[in-house]
């Protein structure tokens, strides 16, 4: 029975793990370009003035940090979702993304009551957003051609 037990908790342990390694190896995708400021400048989001404030290391309410992830977290995946009328839904590693944000905001509450690495954890939340502002910057932004953004600039 202890054994049975074991390898349960051992095989949960490692299955979150391999989640987390996949949702990192998510969030290094590199785009085109750099879609994040064309986002931030349409959207007034709070999460790069949220993060500033935490790698500053500025005392930030935890109420104050719930409300500006949840309010830019819901407008960046309604954007991703219906930025391009062409491209419906979400895709896997987005559906995937998304499911894990939901768990770290669940579990964000708890860290803060414990002082158990809750900076790190409200990083994380917002490197999944900077992803997000990214993906709505590449879904609305039309693809040009080459020659076009020349001929712009002349």
């Amino acid at each position: 029975m202890d054994c049975s037990i074991g390898i349960l908790v051992f095989s949960t342990a490692l299955f979150i793990f391999y989640i987390q390694t996949l949702c990192e190896k998510i969030l290094r995708r590199e785009f085109s370009r750099a879609y994040f400021q064309d986002v931030l400048n349409a959207l007034d989001l709070e999460f790069p003035r949220l993060q500033q404030a935490i790698l500053n290391h500025a005392n930030v309410g935890y109420p104050q940090i719930q409300l500006a992830l949840k309010s830019d977290y819901f407008t960046l995946t309604y954007l991703i979702k219906k930025g391009n009328p062409k491209r419906r839904g979400f895709s896997w590693n987005e559906k995937l993304l998304i499911a894990y944000f939901r768990v770290l905001l669940l579990i964000l509450p708890i860290r803060y009551a414990l002082h158990f690495h809750e900076r790190k954890a409200v990083i994380k939340l917002t490197a999944i957003l900077h992803h997000f502002a990214n993906l709505v910057g590449e879904r609305v932004t039309p693809a040009r051609a080459p020659g076009m953004a020349a001929s712009r600039q002349g």
